[in-house]
C-alpha cells in the first residue's frame, strides 16, 4: 500500500445508521448473533442492543442475503386507529387485560405474511379468490381428512374480501367484533356505555364491574375457533420443515408507531405470539429491539403479558469486541480508499502509554459500530490531506464527536428518564475518579427550584427528584440513586476497589445499586470527557 495516500475530507466510512449505509454489504462484519438468530431450530428471535449496536444492519443483512423475508413495518400497519378507539379507551378505564386482544391482532397479521410467504406463486391481488381457493386445496390435500380443517378454513373464507385491504381497515373489523360483542351482551350502544361508565352513581360501580366481566368474556370470543384451528393447521401442516426457511423481520419499534399508552401492550403481546410461533418448523420471526425500550417492557411487566424473565432464551444479545470493531473499520478503510489505507496505517503508531490511535479512538465509544463510525469520519473532516490520523487530528474530532455521543444519548434514554441534559451540568469540570461526598446540594440548585419535574422528567428520575424535593429522601440518597442512573445510561462508570477496573454498563463486571457508595469511585465516560471537559488527572487522594 502506498504511504502517499492524502484523506481526503470529503470521504467518510459509511453512515453511522445502518437504513443510509450504501457500503453495508460490501463491508459487513458478520456478528456472532447472525447464525443463531436465522437459524429456526434456535429460540433466539429478538435482537437486543443498544442505540447504535447493529440490530438494523443485521436486519438489512437478513433481507439480502436469505430468502422468503417479509418485513413487517410497524407504521404501516396503522395501528395508531387504536389511540382512537373508543371502546379500547373504554375498556383501559375498567382495566380490562386487552392482551387477549392484541395477541390476537399479531397472530392475524403473522398468519397473513407466512401465508403470502408459503405460497408466493398464487399471490395475487387481481386474483384473490384464485389464491385462497389454492390454499384451501392445498390445506385440504395434506394428510388425512380433517373435520378441524374445514372449520379452519372458513377464516380464509371470512377474510376472502379482506386480506389485500390495509392493517388499519382489518384492525377496525376486529375492533367492530368488540363493539358488537359488548352491545350484545350489555343491551347497550357505544354512546350508552359511556355514559354509563362515566356515571358517579352507586348503581353505576355496580355496571362497571359486570361491563368488564362481560367486555372480557367478549374479548375471548373474538379470538375465534377458526383463527385458532388455521393457526394449527399451519403448525402441523404446512410448516412442517426446517430446511424450509421463511422469515418475517420486524424493526423500528422505538419510533413513533402508536401512542404509549398501547406501545407496551403490544410489543408483549407481540413476543407471546412468537413464541407460539415457535412450534412452526422453518419459521423465525425476528425483532429488533432497543435496551431502553426492553427495559420500559420490564417496567411494565404489570401491564397485560408480563413475566419479562421468561423471554430471556429469546434475546440475542448485540455486543461486540475490540477485535471485531478493527475489523469493521478496516473493512471500511480499505474499501473507500481502493485498498490505500487500513487501520494499521491510518492511525498514529504506539505512544510511550502503550496506547495506539486507533485504541484511543475505541476507548472513546460504548463498543458499538455507530460510535466509532461516527469518530472515524470526524477524523475524515479534521485530517486535512494528511497520511493519517495523527494524534492533533483525532483531538480535534473528539470535540463535535463528544457532543453528539452525549445528544444521542439524551435521545436515546428520553423515553425513560425525560431531559438527563437537565441533571447531568454537576458534571462540568468534575475531577474524574470522584466520590459521593464530593457532590453537593448547591450543585443541584436549579433542580431543586423546579417547579413541575413531571414536565422535563420520567421513570426513575422523577421519582428520585421528587423524593429528594419532598423530603422523603436526604440528598445522599438522592445521589446515589441519580448516580446509578447515570451508570445505566452510559454517562459513568463505576470503580469498586484499587484491584478492580472502572467498570461502564457494556462491560462483564457486574455493578449494582449497592455499588454506589461513599466507598467507590467514579468516573465519566471518556467518550463524554470533551463535552463535559472532565479533568482527567485525578485529585483525590486513593485512600481505599
Amino acid at each position: 500500500m502506498s504511504k502517499k495516500y492524502r484523506i481526503r475530507k470529503n470521504l467518510n466510512i459509511g453512515s453511522p445508521d445502518a437504513e443510509t449505509d450504501e457500503i453495508l454489504f460490501d463491508v459487513y462484519v458478520e456478528h456472532e448473533v447472525l447464525e443463531e438468530i436465522i437459524d429456526t431450530k434456535s429460540q433466539k428471535s429478538i435482537l437486543l442492543g443498544r442505540t447504535g449496536s447493529g440490530k438494523s444492519a443485521v436486519i438489512r443483512y437478513i433481507e439480502e442475503k436469505c430468502s422468503n423475508v417479509t418485513r413487517i413495518e410497524p407504521g404501516s400497519l396503522s395501528l395508531r386507529y387504536l389511540s382512537n378507539s373508543t371502546v379500547l379507551r373504554y375498556f383501559r378505564d375498567l382495566d380490562v387485560n386487552l392482551s387477549l386482544f392484541f395477541k390476537v391482532l399479531w397472530k392475524h397479521v403473522f398468519v397473513v405474511e407466512l401465508l403470502k410467504l408459503y405460497f408466493p406463486d398464487d399471490y395475487n391481488k387481481e386474483k384473490k379468490s384464485i389464491w385462497i381457493q389454492n390454499i384451501r386445496e392445498a390445506i385440504l390435500k395434506i394428510g388425512k381428512s380433517d373435520p378441524r380443517k374445514e372449520k379452519a378454513l372458513k377464516y380464509l373464507d371470512n377474510w376472502t374480501d379482506k386480506f389485500w385491504l390495509d392493517a388499519e381497515y382489518q384492525i377496525k373489523e376486529l375492533e367492530k367484533s368488540l363493539v358488537d360483542g359488548i352491545s350484545s351482551k350489555t343491551g347497550l350502544s357505544i354512546n350508552e356505555l359511556g355514559v354509563s361508565l362515566n356515571s358517579s352513581s352507586q348503581t353505576s360501580s355496580t355496571s362497571r364491574t359486570e361491563i368488564k366481566h362481560k367486555a372480557e368474556s367478549v374479548i375471548h370470543e373474538v379470538q375465534s375457533k377458526e383463527l385458532i384451528e388455521i393457526f394449527n393447521i399451519m403448525k402441523s401442516d404446512l410448516f412442517t420443515d426446517h430446511q424450509k426457511k421463511f422469515y418475517i423481520v420486524i424493526d423500528d419499534l422505538d419510533k413513533e408507531w402508536i401512542e404509549t399508552e398501547f406501545k407496551y401492550n403490544l410489543i408483549d403481546a407481540m413476543v407471546e405470539v412468537i413464541k407460539e410461533i415457535r412450534q412452526f418448523k422453518g419459521v423465525k420471526i425476528i425483532v429488533s429491539l432497543r435496551e431502553n425500550l426492553n427495559d420500559l417492557l420490564k417496567l411494565g411487566s404489570m401491564h397485560e403479558g408480563g413475566q419479562r424473565e421468561k423471554l430471556r432464551p429469546l434475546y440475542a444479545d448485540m455486543t461486540w469486541e475490540e477485535k471485531e470493531l478493527k475489523i469493521l473499520v478496516d473493512n471500511r478503510l480499505i474499501n473507500i480508499t481502493n485498498h490505500e489505507l487500513n487501520v494499521a496505517e491510518a492511525f498514529y503508531d504506539v505512544r510511550r502509554t502503550g496506547e495506539t490511535g486507533f485504541k484511543y479512538v475505541l476507548d472513546r465509544t460504548y463498543m458499538r459500530p455507530r460510535d466509532i463510525i461516527s469518530f472515524v469520519n470526524y477524523a475524515f473532516q479534521k485530517a486535512n490531506s494528511k497520511t493519517s490520523f495523527t494524534k492533533d487530528v483525532i483531538y480535534k474530532a473528539e470535540v463535535p464527536y463528544s457532543t453528539d455521543r452525549f445528544h444521542a444519548l439524551e435521545d436515546e434514554w428520553r423515553e425513560n428518564y425525560g431531559e438527563i441534559g437537565l441533571v447531568t451540568s454537576f458534571l462540568n469540570g468534575i475531577n474524574n475518579g470522584f466520590r459521593l461526598k464530593s457532590l453537593h446540594e448547591d450543585q443541584f440548585e436549579e433542580l431543586y427550584l423546579e417547579v413541575d419535574t413531571s414536565k422535563h422528567f420520567k421513570g426513575g428520575l422523577e421519582a428520585a427528584i421528587n423524593d429528594w424535593k419532598s423530603d422523603k429522601i436526604k440528598f445522599i440518597v438522592f445521589a446515589k440513586r441519580l448516580i446509578y442512573i447515570l451508570y445505566h445510561i452510559g454517562i459513568i462508570g463505576v470503580k469498586k476497589g484499587p484491584t478492580f477496573s472502572t467498570a461502564f454498563f457494556y462491560d462483564e463486571l457486574e455493578i449494582t445499586r449497592m455499588d454506589i457508595s461513599n466507598n467507590n469511585k467514579f468516573y465519566v465516560h471518556p467518550s463524554l470527557y470533551s463535552h463535559f471537559k472532565v479533568n482527567t488527572m485525578e485529585q483525590l487522594p486513593e485512600d481505599i
